[in-house]
């Protein structure tokens, strides 16, 4: 069966930089946020600056693993069924200590072993009458059953967590268990996102027949959330020389890294590049071989901080932010190197370009682990809505253009 067709118009690319050209370029002496220390409270999915050690052997007792009776294994071994309950050892008190043998502690879950135990009967095994516990029939006991060791899952000083993973739920729990009541983190950076274009009106106004609503800024604001950067400022400027030149000036004076959508084509009033040159913004490099996001610009301040300059239309602006610039905020942020992610082509596709392709997907998971990704065609770069039905992109490599359904590609979700 044909694949489906996307039609392009011919280009000029050879000029360009390519995809791995750009990211390169991006990454390349990513200078690090600077650590600082926050209450663990505050500290979720922010990236560790620092080892996180055990303060002490985990589990810190020989743990009760299972509410029942403790025994000495010992008595089981000479025939004994049935033992005098001497006492109760519940999880957070001090540990008692077994005085007979021919006894037992009734214990629970989480509480320490009782000294002079070893074996912990469950209480589905066993029942009670009277003051004893009697062991039902055909019960097998073995030393040591359902007691966690001291120091079975870590020793004391042994490393738990190396500075470069993002605190999630489990780490988190880590900090707390070794007393990180203030973690080591990286800082989380100032944002600037700047909506360009003359016809662009906030959500809440009735745009007029030649006015859209605001929408590239709140995605972003949005994407950059998700992913656990919440110090965004929005901004909108409108297509005038020198209102850019200003409102610029003084967001490059205050944010740590600088987002704009629109204005970077080669449109009469696509002012961004030249503005942004004038203000001391040294180009890196503009236009890369890519669909959609060709007219991509980047640059760095004089002491290093990081500007881009997205395509406005609202597909373009999206790709190349998850493409771009969380790549570039991970690096910075001390994040090691996450895992690839790859799906499988659900269909055929020819792409009608020479350019490397970012097509739109949803995710189809089947119980053999297998990812497929089904093509979520668009009817141009700013169909937005269309975008909204999608898990993500897959990267298509440029010069092939035709890719057989089952290939394997590069996937980017939306949230990971």
């Amino acid at each position: 069966m044909p694949g489906r067709k996307i039609p392009f118009k011919k280009t000029s690319w050879r000029r360009l930089v390519s995809v791995q050209q750009a990211e390169a370029l991006i990454l390349k002496g990513v200078k690090l946020f600077p650590p600082v220390r926050v209450p663990i409270s505050k500290a979720f999915g922010r990236v560790l600056r620092e080892d996180l050690i055990a303060d002490r052997d985990l589990p810190p007792f020989n743990r009760v693993a299972m509410d029942g009776i403790a025994i000495h294994f010992s008595s089981w071994q000479k025939g004994r069924r049935e033992f005098t309950v001497e006492g109760v050892q519940k999880a957070g008190t001090p540990v008692l200590t077994l005085k007979d043998r021919k006894s037992c502690i009734e214990v629970m879950t989480g509480a320490v072993l009782p000294l002079g135990c070893d074996c912990v009967i469950p209480v589905e095994s066993m029942k009670r009458v009277g003051t004893a516990a009697r062991l039902r029939e055909n019960f097998k006991a073995v030393k040591g059953l359902n007691v966690h060791p001291q120091g079975a899952d870590h020793r004391q000083k042994d490393r738990l967590a190396r500075a470069g993973c993002r605190l999630l739920s489990p780490q988190i729990a880590v900090a707390a268990s070794i007393g990180k009541k203030d973690v080591l983190v990286s800082r989380m950076p100032a944002v600037a996102v700047v909506a360009t274009c003359d016809e662009l009106v906030e959500v809440d106004k009735i745009p007029a027949p030649y006015q859209i609503r605001q929408s590239n800024v709140y995605a972003l604001q949005a994407a950059l959330y998700l992913q656990g950067y919440t110090e965004v400022d929005r901004f909108h400027v409108l297509d005038n020389k020198n209102e850019l030149r200003r409102r610029l000036r003084g967001i490059l004076q205050k944010f740590d890294v600088i987002i704009l959508s629109g204005g970077v084509s080669m449109g009469k009033f696509d002012f961004v590049p030249q503005v942004l040159s004038e203000l001391g913004v040294k180009a890196v490099f503009h236009k890369v071989r890519q669909r959609p996001g060709k007219p991509f610009w980047f640059g760095k301040t004089k002491d290093g901080r990081p500007v881009f300059a997205l395509p406005g239309n609202p597909v373009s602006t999206h790709i190349s932010m998850y493409r771009y610039v969380f790549p570039f905020l991970s690096r910075a942020a001390g994040l090691k190197t996450a895992a690839e992610k790859y799906a499988v082509l659900g269909e055929d596709v020819d792409i009608s370009t020479a350019l490397t392709y970012f097509l739109p997907v949803r995710l189809i998971s089947s119980r053999d682990g297998r990812m497929t990704a089904l093509p979520v065609f668009l009817s141009g770069s700013g169909d937005y809505a269309s975008l909204a039905r999608s898990d993500g992109f897959i990267e298509l490599p440029q010069g092939a253009g035709r890719f057989p359904k089952a290939g394997v590609h590069r996937f980017y979700p939306w949230f990971f």
